[in-house]
């Protein structure tokens, strides 16, 4: 095993499943969790063998990544949806495919070799609550079988697959939100179905009138 493991996780669900699932598997792990915003660890893992990160909040800077041993992340998309808004662009733009990838960590997002990726399929039902939900279920498991692979001592895979396109950013997510009254239907209900999602801002019209905002249920998000 590993002489030292790190966790970096989010303050959220499914990260507590998989800092469950961490700390029985690795007695002696470090964890290190935030929210998006928080400010970085002063030391954010520096040194461990292996750094495993788990929708971290944090981008981990080439200065870490260089004396680590291993730095794998699990990214909640599959290999065509790098970056921000995966759910979001994989709806808008109609995949017939979804899932979820581990794989090494670059200073660049979304850069590094793959080391396994699980995909499902997209249903028409899908909205970006349960795309998300059933990307997170798939993503737990990927990390429990993977941390079973560095809690024995085995090498860690090397995947077929490879990232197909660069990362998308926030600004391309947000710009995603805006409807105006001379686009499509079509593409009206493609950008609502891609950006409707439980308590956080959703689509807007873009108005001669002013910005009209688009109802989204005020619930707890099921993911």
């Amino acid at each position: 095993m590993a002489k030292s493991i790190v966790l970096l996780t989010k303050q959220e669900q499914f990260s507590s499943y998989a800092t469950g699932i961490a700390q029985a598997l690795f007695p002696d792990i470090e964890t290190f969790s935030g929210k998006v915003g928080d400010p970085m660890p002063a030391r954010l893992g520096a040194g461990a063998d292996v750094l495993i990160s788990f929708l971290s909040p944090w981008i981990i800077p080439a200065r870490v990544l260089d004396v680590c041993g291993t730095a794998i992340n699990f990214h909640p998309g599959s290999v065509e949806y790098p970056g921000t808004g995966c759910y979001n662009f994989a709806l808008y733009e109609g995949a017939a495919e979804f899932g979820a990838t581990c794989h090494h960590m670059l200073p660049k997002v979304d850069t590094g070799l793959v080391i396994e990726e699980r995909r499902f399929p997209v249903f028409a039902g899908d909205t970006v609550e349960l795309l998300k939900l059933r990307t997170m279920a798939t993503m737990l498991a990927l990390f429990h079988d993977i941390a079973c692979l560095i809690a024995r001592g085995e090498p860690l895979p090397v995947a077929a697959t490879h990232w197909t396109r660069r990362a998308f950013t926030r600004r391309e997510m947000n710009a995603l939100k805006r409807l105006t009254d001379d686009m499509a239907p079509g593409e009206i209900q493609r950008r609502i179905r891609a950006t409707v999602y439980p308590g956080y801002d959703g689509p807007f019209w873009d108005r001669c009138s002013g910005i009209e905002v688009v109802p989204v249920p005020q619930r707890a998000a099921l993911a």
